[in-house]
């Protein structure tokens, strides 16, 4: 009660500076607010509130019953809010990949723009096709080398001595 001895004056005060003055703007609101409540209770309300009670019931029962219930359906709601954040985080992590590849893949294409501009049709189809040379010789070398390693591994697969099979004892 003294909080409010206390109190009355400042509220008094606020209720006299903003209530008064505004009340034309807030009564609309406070009547639609009234309205909307009395429809809740006319007719949401008995509908919702068997559900309420169900849900109110099984829940004292839970939190005072079954402690051990209590928990695992706490650990249910953690494990599901965690798995939601980590679904969050990993769609901001992909969106940002995404990102940074479209970035690298325009940048590309404004490379290879200005290296035409600047280069010129005839100079860069012919700088395409020394880069295309140099890539088919590097694959070239590239299956001589792979070639060569197989058939090193191949030799020494053939000289590893094999066990021969033993005959099973007849009877």
């Amino acid at each position: 009660m003294d909080i409010l001895q206390d109190n009355f004056p400042q509220l008094f005060h606020l209720y006299s500076t903003y209530y008064i003055p505004y009340s034309t703007y807030i009564r609309p609101l406070q009547r639609a607010f009234l309205f909307s409540q009395s429809y809740f209770f006319r007719y949401a309300f008995p509908t919702l509130y068997p559900i309420y009670a169900l849900t109110n019931r099984l829940l004292s029962f839970a939190l005072t019953e079954q402690p051990s219930l209590t928990s695992l359906a706490l650990l249910a709601v953690l494990l599901i809010v965690s798995l939601k954040v980590l679904d969050m985080l990993r769609r901001a992590v992909i969106y940002w990949i995404s990102v940074a590849i479209r970035l690298a893949m325009y940048a590309m294409a404004l490379i290879v723009g200005m290296w035409i501009y600047q280069r010129g049709l005839e100079q860069t189809l012919e700088d395409l096709g020394w880069i295309a040379g140099l890539l088919a010789g590097l694959n070239e070398q590239g299956e001589k080398v792979g070639h060569a390693k197989a058939s090193r591994s191949a030799k020494e697969a053939r000289r590893i001595p094999t066990k021969g099979r033993r005959r099973a004892a007849a009877w």
